[in-house]
């Protein structure tokens, strides 16, 4: 008795942690990006950070300070404090050329417009970014470098905020003919690293792995109900990042929790899960789409887009079985006691309730 009280209040605390989760973490992907154009002795930076990111720096009514002058003038302290451009040792002139709010993909934040000015050309120069990390540990940019025909790509995050950059030395004619290109490996394990913890911080997705095997009897039909989903949600990934289909956000969030509800529903009703990974297969595309289109806002290269989306589906199937080979072996044990029926109804219900507040919150 003792060991079952236990176990629901576990579960109980799970899922009170999936709802006090916001809506904007839910199957997150990370939207931050600094879209660097060099021309001539010039950067023009176009800067995105989430609002999730800027909550603790600024609260979370951004449209109110865009407006404020003073509040402007707090924003632009604090970019320049954190955020630095030097080249041949020399920091650049910074000039904040405009900021708005913006929406990117499923994610809301602000949107800088900045300038950074040499005295000459130059020929490399050292980004310096420490913005948010205090706030936002996890926080992550990707770094898209353009000149002319030339792209650079890597990822910002807290223990790579100092990059060196090193152009074409012919990049006034843009010729990247036999230039050499940049090391494609790190940005690939980067991107790998971003699928598992798109899976880590993705609660809504996590939520609806565990509804999917909570009735499975068999390590074998947890198995083929995994398997449809991976293949389905690789599908609806690579079509919509490669622009193949276009989604609605905000309609494909909501759909996501709907999946969640309705495979909570047949928890209660359904005890085999014989034929589950038809509707798994079916709804596992609707879950590619939840972050598919996030993903191909954050700048993939065209050069290597098949790559990079390669890695990231990896780094996603990774992190998913990283989730299941904990949870299943605790699912297939508990279900030797006579109350595991009584207890799935119960988890089922409340993550029924949790999904429908998701619901109605994106609706």
């Amino acid at each position: 008795m003792k060991q079952r009280s236990f176990l629901s209040l576990l579960i109980i605390m799970i899922l009170l942690f999936f709802g006090t989760a916001t809506t904007t973490l839910a199957h997150s992907i990370n939207m931050n990006y600094s879209d660097l154009n060099i021309e001539g002795n010039e950067i023009l930076y176009d800067l995105f950070i989430e609002q999730k990111d800027l909550f603790q720096q600024f609260g979370t009514d951004l449209d109110s300070l865009v407006n404020d002058e003073l509040a402007s003038q707090k924003i632009e302290s604090y970019l320049q404090e954190g955020l630095r451009i030097d080249a041949d040792s020399k920091p650049l002139t910074m000039e904040l050329v405009s900021m708005n709010m913006a929406q990117k993909g499923a994610a809301r934040g602000m949107e800088f417009q900045l300038t950074f000015i040499a005295d000459e050309e130059f020929e490399q120069f050292n980004l310096h970014y420490n913005l948010v990390f205090d706030d936002a540990p996890a926080h992550t940019s990707v770094l898209m470098i353009h000149v002319g025909d030339y792209f650079q790509q890597d990822m910002i995050n807290s223990t790579n905020r100092d990059i060196q950059i090193n152009l074409p030395q012919d990049q006034q004619q843009g010729q990247t003919k036999d230039l050499p290109q940049p090391k494609i490996g790190a940005v690939l394990w980067k991107y790998f690293v971003l699928g598992i913890e798109h899976i880590l911080l993705g609660f809504d997705h996590l939520l609806f792995l565990l509804s999917l095997v909570l009735i499975a009897t068999r390590f074998k039909d947890a198995l083929k109900i995994v398997t449809a989903f991976t293949i389905a949600h690789s599908i609806t990934l690579f079509l919509v990042a490669t622009g193949r289909i276009q989604v609605i956000p905000y309609w494909v969030e909501a759909l996501v929790a709907l999946t969640i509800c309705y495979v909570a529903v047949e928890n209660i009703f359904v005890q085999k899960a014989k034929w589950r990974w038809v509707m798994t297969a079916i709804f596992g595309l609707i879950h590619g789409m939840g972050f598919a289109g996030a993903l191909a806002e954050t700048g993939l290269p065209k050069s290597n887009m098949i790559g990079t989306l390669l890695m990231f589906n990896l780094g996603v199937e990774t992190g998913q079985l990283m989730v299941l080979c904990l949870l299943l072996p605790l699912l297939i044990w508990l279900r030797r006691f006579p109350w595991y029926r009584k207890m799935m109804i119960v988890t089922s219900c409340l993550i029924f309730v949790l999904a429908f507040y998701w619901l109605i919150q994106r609706l």
